[in-house]
Protein backbone atom coordinates (compact mmCIF):
# COMPACT_ATOMS: atom_id res chain seq x y z
CA UNK A 1 0.00 0.00 0.00
CA UNK A 2 3.06 2.50 1.21
CA UNK A 3 4.74 1.33 -2.53
CA UNK A 4 1.38 2.28 -4.96
CA UNK A 5 0.85 5.82 -2.39
CA UNK A 6 4.68 6.58 -2.95
CA UNK A 7 4.03 6.53 -6.79
CA UNK A 8 1.15 8.02 -7.13
CA UNK A 9 3.04 10.82 -5.57
CA UNK A 10 5.64 10.27 -8.14
CA UNK A 11 3.61 10.50 -10.97
CA UNK A 12 1.51 13.28 -9.49
CA UNK A 13 4.51 15.55 -9.46
CA UNK A 14 6.23 14.34 -12.48
CA UNK A 15 2.95 15.47 -14.35
CA UNK A 16 2.77 18.76 -12.29
CA UNK A 17 6.12 19.25 -13.42
CA UNK A 18 7.51 19.71 -9.72
CA UNK A 19 9.85 17.17 -10.89
CA UNK A 20 11.21 19.22 -13.58
CA UNK A 21 14.06 22.03 -13.09
CA UNK A 22 12.13 25.46 -12.44
CA UNK A 23 15.21 27.48 -12.52
CA UNK A 24 18.90 27.24 -13.81
CA UNK A 25 22.56 29.19 -13.28
CA UNK A 26 24.58 29.24 -16.40
CA UNK A 27 28.52 30.75 -17.23
CA UNK A 28 29.34 31.25 -20.21
CA UNK A 29 32.97 32.05 -21.36
CA UNK A 30 34.17 33.49 -25.24
CA UNK A 31 37.98 33.69 -25.39
CA UNK A 32 40.35 33.36 -28.13
CA UNK A 33 43.19 32.17 -25.72
CA UNK A 34 41.64 28.68 -26.22
CA UNK A 35 43.91 28.96 -29.91
CA UNK A 36 46.78 31.05 -28.25
CA UNK A 37 45.30 34.67 -29.25
CA UNK A 38 44.70 37.31 -27.88
CA UNK A 39 43.07 40.30 -30.19
CA UNK A 40 39.98 41.64 -31.42
CA UNK A 41 37.34 40.55 -29.46
CA UNK A 42 39.63 38.94 -27.06
CA UNK A 43 36.69 37.71 -24.37
CA UNK A 44 33.44 37.87 -23.16
CA UNK A 45 32.31 36.51 -19.48
CA UNK A 46 28.89 35.92 -18.84
CA UNK A 47 26.89 34.75 -15.88
CA UNK A 48 23.53 34.05 -16.38
CA UNK A 49 20.13 32.93 -14.54
CA UNK A 50 16.63 32.25 -15.62
CA UNK A 51 13.70 30.99 -14.11
CA UNK A 52 9.94 29.31 -15.56
CA UNK A 53 7.86 31.82 -15.13
CA UNK A 54 4.34 30.50 -16.36
CA UNK A 55 3.27 27.52 -17.87
CA UNK A 56 0.12 26.52 -19.72
CA UNK A 57 -1.37 24.12 -21.80
CA UNK A 58 -0.59 26.07 -25.00
CA UNK A 59 2.03 28.73 -23.63
CA UNK A 60 5.56 28.42 -21.65
CA UNK A 61 7.03 31.68 -20.31
CA UNK A 62 11.21 32.19 -19.02
CA UNK A 63 12.55 35.27 -17.56
CA UNK A 64 16.32 35.47 -17.78
CA UNK A 65 18.76 37.43 -16.07
CA UNK A 66 22.65 38.17 -17.43
CA UNK A 67 25.84 40.32 -16.29
CA UNK A 68 27.91 40.14 -19.43
CA UNK A 69 31.67 41.41 -20.15
CA UNK A 70 33.28 41.87 -22.91
CA UNK A 71 36.95 43.38 -23.97
CA UNK A 72 38.21 44.14 -26.98
CA UNK A 73 41.88 44.67 -27.67
CA UNK A 74 43.95 45.06 -31.29
CA UNK A 75 46.52 42.90 -32.30
CA UNK A 76 49.22 44.73 -31.45
CA UNK A 77 48.87 44.75 -27.90
CA UNK A 78 51.68 46.46 -26.42
CA UNK A 79 52.59 49.03 -28.88
CA UNK A 80 51.14 52.51 -27.77
CA UNK A 81 51.95 53.68 -31.34
CA UNK A 82 48.23 53.96 -32.62
CA UNK A 83 48.07 54.93 -35.92
CA UNK A 84 49.00 50.90 -36.03
CA UNK A 85 46.22 50.02 -33.98
CA UNK A 86 43.36 47.47 -36.14
CA UNK A 87 40.76 47.45 -33.53
CA UNK A 88 40.33 49.99 -30.70
CA UNK A 89 40.68 48.48 -27.44
CA UNK A 90 36.72 48.73 -25.42
CA UNK A 91 35.43 47.32 -22.72
CA UNK A 92 31.46 46.62 -22.17
CA UNK A 93 29.77 45.60 -19.09
CA UNK A 94 26.38 45.35 -18.84
CA UNK A 95 23.28 43.73 -17.42
CA UNK A 96 20.02 42.29 -18.98
CA UNK A 97 16.92 41.24 -18.83
CA UNK A 98 14.78 38.50 -21.22
CA UNK A 99 11.84 37.22 -21.33
CA UNK A 100 11.01 34.57 -23.58
CA UNK A 101 7.66 32.88 -24.69
CA UNK A 102 7.80 29.26 -25.69
CA UNK A 103 4.52 28.71 -28.45
CA UNK A 104 5.06 25.22 -28.74
CA UNK A 105 8.09 22.38 -28.94
CA UNK A 106 9.40 24.00 -32.03
CA UNK A 107 8.74 28.23 -31.78
CA UNK A 108 9.90 30.89 -29.84
CA UNK A 109 10.25 34.49 -29.24
CA UNK A 110 12.33 36.39 -27.03
CA UNK A 111 12.38 40.04 -26.09
CA UNK A 112 15.19 41.70 -23.64
CA UNK A 113 16.30 45.24 -22.61
CA UNK A 114 20.70 45.52 -21.99
CA UNK A 115 21.88 48.58 -19.85
CA UNK A 116 25.49 49.35 -19.45
CA UNK A 117 28.81 51.18 -19.89
CA UNK A 118 31.75 51.62 -22.04
CA UNK A 119 35.33 53.06 -21.33
CA UNK A 120 36.92 53.02 -17.71
CA UNK A 121 33.60 52.32 -15.87
CA UNK A 122 33.83 48.64 -17.66
CA UNK A 123 36.54 48.14 -15.49
CA UNK A 124 38.15 46.17 -19.04
CA UNK A 125 41.69 47.42 -18.54
CA UNK A 126 41.56 46.75 -15.00
CA UNK A 127 40.38 43.05 -15.01
CA UNK A 128 42.20 42.20 -18.23
CA UNK A 129 45.84 43.78 -17.08
CA UNK A 130 45.34 42.15 -13.76
CA UNK A 131 44.58 38.81 -15.45
CA UNK A 132 47.82 39.27 -17.70
CA UNK A 133 50.16 39.91 -14.47
CA UNK A 134 48.59 37.52 -12.17
CA UNK A 135 47.92 34.69 -13.66
CA UNK A 136 49.83 34.67 -17.19
CA UNK A 137 52.76 36.49 -16.56
CA UNK A 138 52.87 38.83 -19.04
CA UNK A 139 53.18 42.32 -19.17
CA UNK A 140 50.24 45.20 -19.38
CA UNK A 141 48.59 46.14 -22.54
CA UNK A 142 48.73 49.42 -23.43
CA UNK A 143 45.30 50.53 -23.77
CA UNK A 144 46.06 53.48 -25.82
CA UNK A 145 42.80 55.45 -27.07
CA UNK A 146 40.56 53.30 -25.41
CA UNK A 147 36.65 53.91 -26.55
CA UNK A 148 35.10 56.57 -24.30
CA UNK A 149 33.09 56.23 -21.24
CA UNK A 150 28.87 56.06 -22.09
CA UNK A 151 25.90 54.78 -20.60
CA UNK A 152 24.53 52.75 -22.92
CA UNK A 153 20.53 51.19 -23.82
CA UNK A 154 19.87 48.21 -26.55
CA UNK A 155 16.50 46.80 -27.08
CA UNK A 156 16.41 43.19 -28.79
CA UNK A 157 14.13 40.22 -29.91
CA UNK A 158 14.47 37.04 -31.09
CA UNK A 159 12.56 34.52 -32.89
CA UNK A 160 13.60 31.02 -33.04
CA UNK A 161 12.20 27.82 -34.54
CA UNK A 162 13.20 24.22 -34.84
CA UNK A 163 12.30 22.12 -38.17
CA UNK A 164 12.64 18.28 -37.28
CA UNK A 165 14.31 16.34 -40.16
CA UNK A 166 13.65 13.28 -38.77
CA UNK A 167 14.57 11.78 -34.92
CA UNK A 168 17.68 12.66 -34.56
CA UNK A 169 18.14 15.84 -36.33
CA UNK A 170 16.53 18.81 -36.71
CA UNK A 171 17.56 22.70 -38.57
CA UNK A 172 17.59 25.56 -35.87
CA UNK A 173 16.88 28.40 -37.11
CA UNK A 174 16.87 31.98 -35.76
CA UNK A 175 15.81 36.10 -36.95
CA UNK A 176 17.09 38.59 -34.44
CA UNK A 177 17.39 42.49 -34.53
CA UNK A 178 19.30 44.72 -31.96
CA UNK A 179 18.53 48.94 -31.52
CA UNK A 180 20.49 50.47 -29.39
CA UNK A 181 23.52 52.86 -28.41
CA UNK A 182 26.16 50.46 -28.00
CA UNK A 183 25.45 47.77 -31.22
CA UNK A 184 22.49 48.22 -33.79
CA UNK A 185 22.10 45.36 -35.68
CA UNK A 186 19.77 42.81 -37.63
CA UNK A 187 21.21 39.13 -38.39
CA UNK A 188 20.24 35.00 -38.59
CA UNK A 189 21.56 32.23 -37.61
CA UNK A 190 21.20 28.54 -39.58
CA UNK A 191 22.52 25.41 -39.08
CA UNK A 192 21.80 21.59 -38.43
CA UNK A 193 21.56 19.43 -35.06
CA UNK A 194 22.33 15.77 -34.41
CA UNK A 195 21.62 13.78 -31.88
CA UNK A 196 19.21 13.32 -29.15
CA UNK A 197 18.09 16.75 -28.19
CA UNK A 198 15.23 19.25 -27.82
CA UNK A 199 16.74 22.13 -27.85
CA UNK A 200 15.11 25.23 -30.01
CA UNK A 201 18.37 26.87 -30.29
CA UNK A 202 21.84 25.83 -29.99
CA UNK A 203 22.92 28.62 -27.97
CA UNK A 204 19.78 27.61 -25.41
CA UNK A 205 17.63 28.52 -22.88
CA UNK A 206 18.99 25.64 -20.71
CA UNK A 207 15.22 24.60 -19.28
CA UNK A 208 14.16 23.66 -22.85
CA UNK A 209 16.35 20.03 -22.69
CA UNK A 210 15.62 18.58 -19.11
CA UNK A 211 16.78 14.48 -20.16
CA UNK A 212 19.94 13.15 -20.87
CA UNK A 213 21.53 13.42 -24.27
CA UNK A 214 24.00 15.03 -26.88
CA UNK A 215 24.16 16.77 -29.83
CA UNK A 216 26.24 18.39 -32.45
CA UNK A 217 25.69 21.69 -34.29
CA UNK A 218 27.12 22.89 -37.09
CA UNK A 219 26.03 26.37 -38.56
CA UNK A 220 26.57 29.62 -39.73
CA UNK A 221 25.76 33.40 -38.52
CA UNK A 222 24.70 36.00 -40.50
CA UNK A 223 24.58 39.83 -39.75
CA UNK A 224 24.57 43.27 -40.66
CA UNK A 225 25.51 46.12 -38.02
CA UNK A 226 24.47 49.38 -38.91
CA UNK A 227 26.27 50.95 -36.24
CA UNK A 228 28.90 49.41 -33.84
CA UNK A 229 29.90 51.79 -30.84
CA UNK A 230 33.25 49.50 -30.19
CA UNK A 231 33.92 50.14 -33.98
CA UNK A 232 32.67 53.80 -35.22
CA UNK A 233 32.34 55.65 -31.81
CA UNK A 234 29.17 57.64 -31.08
CA UNK A 235 26.12 58.32 -33.59
CA UNK A 236 25.74 61.85 -31.52
CA UNK A 237 28.85 62.97 -31.10
CA UNK A 238 32.44 62.43 -32.44
CA UNK A 239 34.40 62.46 -28.94
CA UNK A 240 35.88 59.12 -29.47
CA UNK A 241 39.62 59.41 -29.49
CA UNK A 242 40.18 56.60 -32.05
CA UNK A 243 37.91 55.36 -34.72
CA UNK A 244 37.63 52.26 -37.80
CA UNK A 245 36.20 51.80 -40.91
CA UNK A 246 33.73 49.61 -40.16
CA UNK A 247 32.57 46.39 -41.90
CA UNK A 248 28.55 46.06 -41.77
CA UNK A 249 28.16 42.71 -42.80
CA UNK A 250 29.50 39.88 -40.63
CA UNK A 251 29.47 36.14 -41.20
CA UNK A 252 30.18 33.99 -38.47
CA UNK A 253 31.11 29.93 -39.40
CA UNK A 254 30.20 27.72 -36.10
CA UNK A 255 30.71 23.86 -34.65
CA UNK A 256 29.51 22.73 -31.32
CA UNK A 257 29.40 20.01 -29.52
CA UNK A 258 26.98 19.61 -26.10
CA UNK A 259 26.11 17.26 -23.51
CA UNK A 260 23.14 17.18 -21.46
CA UNK A 261 22.93 15.75 -18.05
CA UNK A 262 19.54 15.46 -15.84
CA UNK A 263 20.95 18.65 -13.99
CA UNK A 264 24.31 19.59 -16.08
CA UNK A 265 24.80 20.89 -19.53
CA UNK A 266 28.01 21.43 -21.12
CA UNK A 267 28.53 23.08 -24.26
CA UNK A 268 31.53 24.25 -26.54
CA UNK A 269 30.90 25.88 -29.49
CA UNK A 270 33.65 27.33 -31.80
CA UNK A 271 33.36 30.85 -33.61
CA UNK A 272 35.39 31.23 -36.83
CA UNK A 273 34.29 35.24 -37.40
CA UNK A 274 34.68 37.43 -40.09
CA UNK A 275 36.21 41.05 -40.15
CA UNK A 276 34.88 44.03 -38.06
CA UNK A 277 36.74 46.91 -39.71
CA UNK A 278 39.15 48.08 -42.74
CA UNK A 279 41.96 47.54 -40.70
CA UNK A 280 42.14 43.88 -39.02
CA UNK A 281 45.25 42.56 -40.44
CA UNK A 282 44.05 38.81 -39.87
CA UNK A 283 41.20 37.82 -42.36
CA UNK A 284 39.39 35.80 -39.91
CA UNK A 285 39.47 35.48 -35.92
CA UNK A 286 38.62 32.34 -33.88
CA UNK A 287 37.49 31.89 -30.78
CA UNK A 288 35.90 29.71 -28.50
CA UNK A 289 32.68 29.44 -26.25
CA UNK A 290 32.87 27.22 -22.90
CA UNK A 291 29.45 26.90 -21.41
CA UNK A 292 28.31 24.84 -18.13
CA UNK A 293 25.01 25.15 -16.50
CA UNK A 294 23.20 23.95 -13.14
CA UNK A 295 19.31 23.26 -13.15
CA UNK A 296 17.53 23.68 -9.87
Amino acid sequence: MKKQIFILIVVFLYETGLLNAQWYLNLSVDNDLFFGRDRYYSSGIFISSGKLNKSSDTLTNYVHWTLGHEIYTPSLRYSKNVEFYDYPYGGWLFFQRSRERQLNLSNAWLWSIKVGVTGKASLAQLLQNLYHDKILGLPNMAWEKPVPQRFHVNLSGLYKKRINVFSKAAILTDFFGNLGTQRTAIGSNIGILLGSTKVISFIHNPLEMQEVGFGFYIGSRFEYRLHDFMISGSLFDDDAPFTLDPIPYKYNALVGLAFYGKQLHFQMLFNRASLDNTAQKIKAHNYLNISLSRLF
